[in-house]
């Protein structure tokens, strides 16, 4: 089964994609194009603390999202079969929310050419058009710097073997999900990661939250208090990998 090819590129290259690209995407030249949506504040392109990379677990995804054979992500006739994939990279506020669907120059439109690039990490063309519209356009870095960024930061965060391809279901507490990671990632701290369980499907495995520092390097999410789990403490569902 093919492997995702991670880049071998430095934390620091995160940073200096997003610096590079701040330089010339000023909140005063961003302000033409406004979406609804947010907090009801007044949202600026690259005034935002921190990172979080979200990972999908797409078996649960699947199990209720498929949208026929042809589905990119979902039906039978997809490239491969998924594991984690890239759900997006997400600025946040310091421990009071997120912006989203931040003002442009004008529509935020995401080229082919970057959409295929992205498919091996982001298999749904729909999903990566909408990521940059609600969340790249927040980082105040255009198309092609967001998902340059959002590839290094997922290369960046090494896979446990467990979840690259299982064959069958497992059961494990979200403590335990945490510490794979945090044992193959050695600067990571159990307070980097935020695991999420679908809502009313009986603790099952939905997504995981890596956060990290607008300089690429792990850091806790929730600066101050314990990490937050949205899922209960007992051993979660995480369905296996479909051929």
């Amino acid at each position: 089964m093919p492997t995702l090819t991670r880049l071998p590129l430095p934390l620091a290259g995160l940073a200096a994609i997003a610096c590079a690209l701040l330089l010339t995407a000023t909140p005063a030249a961003a302000q033409r194009y406004q979406f609804g949506g947010g907090t009801g504040q007044q949202h600026v392109p690259g005034k935002f603390d921190y990172y979080q990379l979200v990972l999908s677990w797409s078996p649960t995804h699947c199990a209720e999202n498929s949208r026929g054979p042809d589905d990119t992500q979902c039906g039978v006739r997809r490239e491969r079969p998924y594991g984690f994939i890239v759900h997006g990279l997400w600025p946040q506020y310091e421990n009071r929310g997120w912006p989203e669907f931040c003002s442009t120059r004008g529509r935020p439109y995401v080229p082919d050419a970057i959409i295929n690039q992205m498919m091996d990490v982001m298999p749904s063309r729909g999903l990566i058009i909408h990521q940059y519209k609600k969340h790249g356009t927040c980082t105040g870095m255009n198309p092609e710097t967001y998902f340059k960024a959002t590839r290094i930061a997922f290369g960046n965060v090494k896979i446990p073997k467990e979840f690259q391809a299982p064959n069958q279901d497992m059961l494990m507490t979200p403590r335990e999900l945490v510490n794979k990671f945090v044992s193959i990632n050695p600067t990571m701290k159990a307070d980097a990661i935020q695991v999420i369980c679908k809502r009313g499907n009986a603790n099952r495995l939905q997504e995981v939250k890596v956060c990290m520092t607008r300089k690429g390097s792990f850091r806790a999410c929730e600066p101050g208090r314990a990490s937050r789990h949205r899922c209960a403490a007992k051993k979660m569902h995480i369905p296996r990998v479909r051929g």
